[in-house]
């Protein structure tokens, strides 16, 4: 057999037989058992960076029907038959500016899909500015977060809805260095924060990977408790909503809604637990607050069937960490480009250039950046 023919061969598990375009759906359709999977970096607050994931796939990607229930892929009805894959992962990263994150995570999906597991252990040194208003200036900070993290959720169907209720466990062991570029000394402390979350979701988005339909909204409250085992008592709520919908057959709107507060002694509430803007542009951490608001629309124009680009915008709202009377608001936009890689999934793959308020930034995405 000639290299040519080999490679043709290949391609076939590579290409959508629909319009002969590539597309990884049939590849990725039966994958299953162990999967290495590279992760790339590029979040503004730790630099570029790459690492790598182990997964083991105890289901097929595509995931598994229901007990008793047949699924047929070209089925015009299939929507909502397949079952989300069991998921088993390994993980290490480490970025530009020496931080690294180590750990193993585990997804169960059980009783065809009314129950979810998710299970987490890591461990990592991240080292990352945040800011505080000292005599009406904003002042960065230089820390390093080393984490020991312990995670566990458990979530249930309600009756067979399209709603999930569940409760969450959450251990942090951290010891912190911080202290202003340049100066001596450093400050340390040690601390141990643990949570009881509660969440309710709804999600009837058409797909988890790029939606183009559908809405994801959640409510939660994360209650720091010494009960629990935390150092100290707090208590963090947040309420979010994504909402998408096809414009017409080539236009797809976006429309992201995410409000959280924190609520405790200031003393009692560690750095890197208030709440901060999370808008493409803005670096993790760079505007904190007691009460964060964040709103962003995005537009995506499909001009194929298989490549679209997009813009978004967004605005940030916070209110200050000890003078609540100050409120800081700030903007992001930016474009993207996508390719349409995954038919079967739903999935796009491609790149962000957003502006914020001091940088530009630069994100690479495998679907929607609203995760």
């Amino acid at each position: 057999m000639t290299f040519p023919v080999i490679a043709a061969s290949m391609m076939d598990g590579f290409t959508d037989p629909e319009d002969g375009m590539f597309d990884v759906s049939h590849w990725l359709a039966e994958k299953k058992g162990f999967f290495p999977v590279p992760i790339i970096i590029t979040e503004p607050a730790i630099g570029y960076g790459a690492g790598a994931a182990l997964v083991f796939l105890h289901d097929p990607l595509a995931g598994r029907v229901p007990d008793g229930e047949t699924f047929d892929p070209q089925s015009k009805d299939a929507e909502g038959k397949l079952i989300p894959p069991s998921v088993s992962a390994l993980f290490g990263m480490y970025t530009e500016n020496d931080t690294w994150m180590a750990g193993g995570a585990h997804m169960g999906v059980w009783k065809n899909d009314n129950i979810r597991y998710t299970g987490a252990l890591a461990t990592g040194s991240i080292k990352i500015k945040f800011y505080r208003n000292i005599l009406g200036q904003d002042i960065a900070v230089d820390s390093t977060i080393e984490p020991d993290i312990l995670y566990q959720d458990l979530k249930f169907r309600l009756a067979g809805s399209k709603f999930f209720a569940g409760a969450s466990y959450l251990l942090l062991d951290t010891s912190n260095e911080f202290g202003f570029a340049a100066v001596d000394p450093t400050f340390k402390s040690n601390s141990r924060d643990a949570a009881v979350i509660l969440s309710l979701e709804y999600d009837s988005r058409n797909t988890i990977f790029t939606p183009t339909d559908g809405i994801s909204s959640s409510l939660e409250a994360t209650l720091f408790r010494e009960a629990v085992g935390s150092d100290t008592e707090f208590e963090k709520y947040r309420a979010k909503l994504f909402y998408f919908t096809p414009l017409a057959d080539t236009f797809v709107l976006g429309l992201r809604g995410d409000v959280e507060t924190i609520n405790g002694d200031p003393n009692d509430i560690p750095f890197y637990m208030y709440p901060d803007v999370g808008l493409r542009g803005i670096p993790v951490m760079r505007y904190q607050g007691e009460s964060v608001a964040v709103a962003e629309a995005e537009l995506g124009w499909n001009f194929t069937s298989r490549w679209s680009v997009l813009g978004f915008g967004g605005a940030g709202r916070t209110t200050g960490i000890v003078d609540n009377a100050k409120v800081t608001r700030v903007y992001s936009k930016g474009v993207g480009l996508r390719y349409f890689i995954a038919r079967r999934f739903g999935a796009h793959v491609g790149f962000d250039i957003a502006r914020g308020p001091e940088d530009t930034a630069f994100y690479l995405q495998f679907g929607h950046a609203w995760r």
